[in-house]
């Protein structure tokens, strides 16, 4: 019995050969491109990058100036390759691939710089394949392949500063936790309690003045893109976070749909849900043997799941699962116990290879309607009206609906000028041109809606608004129309900020600073009760169907 065990551990001690390397690297590769996707809620950031190209500015409605996009950095890397005549389809593809792949490498060179061979850590790329969180959002259109990149460069460089601690280092920290910030600003949560590491090493080498130097260097982005924020939009956060966290619902509203979010991952995707789970648990651990690298790391997991649950989750399955995830893998490749490789194989095996479900196995005809309760399979809903495959035998792409609504619209406008609400403006905004005036009932692109009370009925992430009386009719006319006294003198202030063609007047920074301190909500009634969801009004509707 005992030689047996023996056998069995030194089996799983043994590195793995050479050859799984290459074998790995292919199929990583052959995954990643062939689940390539794009999801309808990209082409709302693509409608913006199209107007910016086009001279309209960083706008999304080209007749006011609204943040529609949570991630300026990943907006910007879309701008940068499709100023080379790259469609935004395809650059966001290419954009996801760099990303990915670099990401995958400098994991994989974490083994190189603690000694052992770059060939021996072929099953990091295994266990990424496994979760399908992170293979659903390698590509998407959204911001997850760079923040999977981010969030790895500032781990790199955070378990970096306890070997080497100058004030490069203490910028490059900085500098990584600020474009994590730019590219979406929940993520740095994740490196928030490394912040707490870094005050000991300070005190002990007595150079504040230069880290402290170092830090505000490297925090300089936060602060330029807050300032250019503030005077171009009127606002230093962008307007979708005032539309999903100002819905006047508290956490107690939003946990349990949280919970719900967190037991759906681990039902949909049990191995990224217990690799998550697997780093929370060790905090004790790490923080008993002093290992407070690692312990921050830990706890920044952490922090973001107990956010990503006070929020509500999300309707996209597994979503904001996906960077968690990746950060656990770094975790996992530092510590990295010797029988790990063997045993990520037979997870692999076991949970990828053998599973007819897994990502492997995905066809450019893969169509999966998944719903559970506030929860969709987004891949499943959009992959076959997206997939990169599919895309490149295609003349008209994607092949959705919606997107032919827009195109028609497009091809033989109607009344231009009037103003259509829908609560899907991702396709049919950016297929109907950038002329069309369009207001999100999800208030995701719109200025106004997005300060008010959402409906009664809603669902995680659509947290749908009901228009104004008359504010239709004002976008349309470009005159104030509201019916609401109150509401009416709210208009006209917003549309200081957002339309006035001067941005240096001193009346626009006198409204910027009123509004962002909380002048104008008197003007807002969101203490009523909250009503149920009415519809579009008649005749603004865009066309995409019933209700929409």
């Amino acid at each position: 019995m005992y030689s047996v065990l023996e056998k069995i551990r030194s089996f799983f001690q043994k590195p793995l050969p050479n050859f799984f390397f290459p074998i790995s690297c292919i199929l990583f590769a052959y995954v990643v491109i062939v689940n390539s996707w794009v999801t309808e809620d990209a082409y709302i950031s693509f409608r913006t990058v199209e107007n910016f190209l086009n001279g309209h500015g960083l706008r999304w409605n080209t007749y006011e100036r609204v943040q529609a996009y949570t991630h300026p950095l990943w907006l910007f890397g879309l701008i940068f390759l499709s100023f080379w005549t790259i469609p935004v389809y395809y650059s966001s593809l290419i954009l996801s691939w760099i990303c990915v792949g670099t990401t995958a490498y400098l994991l994989l060179s974490r083994s190189g710089k603690k000694g052992e061979s770059l060939f021996r850590a072929s099953w990091i790329l295994l266990v990424l394949l496994i979760s399908r969180a992170f293979v659903d959002y390698s590509s998407s259109g959204l911001e997850n392949p760079l923040s999977f990149l981010l969030i790895v460069l500032f781990l790199d460089k955070a378990f970096g500063l306890e070997k080497k601690c100058g004030s490069a280092d203490v910028f490059l920290f900085f500098l990584y936790l600020s474009l994590s910030y730019l590219n979406r600003q929940d993520t740095v949560l994740i490196g928030l309690p490394f912040l707490l590491y870094l005050y000991k090493p300070i005190k002990e080498k007595k150079i504040q003045g230069k880290w402290i130097g170092a830090a505000v260097l490297g925090l300089m982005p936060i602060i330029l893109w807050s300032a250019f924020s503030l005077v171009y939009y009127g606002y230093l956060f962008p307007n979708t976070a005032y539309a999903k966290l100002n819905t006047d619902l508290t956490v107690f509203h939003l946990w349990p749909y949280g919970l719900d979010y967190l037991e759906n991952s681990f039902r949909w995707d049990i191995f990224t849900s217990l690799s998550i789970l697997f780093t929370i648990l060790l905090l004790p651990y790490f923080i008993w043997k002093r290992k407070f690298l690692e312990a921050a790391l830990s706890a920044g997991v952490g922090l973001y799941v107990l956010y990503v649950c006070s929020i509500g989750g999300d309707f996209m399955a597994g979503r904001f699962f996906a960077l968690p995830f990746v950060a656990c893998v770094f975790l996992f490749s530092e510590i990295s116990p010797p029988y790990l490789p063997k045993v990520s194989v037979l997870f692999f095996v076991a949970l990828f290879l053998l599973n007819q479900n897994s990502n492997l196995y995905i066809t450019k005809d893969y169509i999966r309607l998944r719903n559970d309760g506030e929860i969709q399979d987004e891949k499943g809903a959009y992959f076959r009206s997206t997939n990169f495959l599919r895309s490149l035998r295609s003349k008209e792409f994607p092949t959705h609906g919606w997107a032919e609504a827009g195109r028609k619209f497009k091809k033989t406008p109607k009344d231009q000028d009037k103003a259509c609400a829908t609560i899907n403006v991702g396709f049919y905004g950016y297929f109907a041109g950038a002329n069309r005036k369009i207001v999100d009932s999800n208030a995701l692109t719109d200025p106004l809606l997005s300060k008010l009370k959402s409906v009664s009925n809603w669902r995680v992430g659509h947290f749908t608004r009901n228009i104004p009386l008359g504010y239709l009719e004002s976008v349309s006319s470009g005159q104030n129309l509201i019916h609401d006294p109150d509401l009416k003198v709210y208009y006209d202030r917003l549309k200081l900020l957002t339309e006035s063609e001067d941005l240096f007047t001193k009346e626009r920074f006198m409204e910027i600073l009123r509004e962002n301190l909380g002048g104008n909500r008197n003007l807002i009634r969101n203490s009523g009760p909250r009503s149920p969801w009415v519809g579009i009004p008649e005749g603004f509707g865009c066309g995409l169907g019933v209700g929409y």
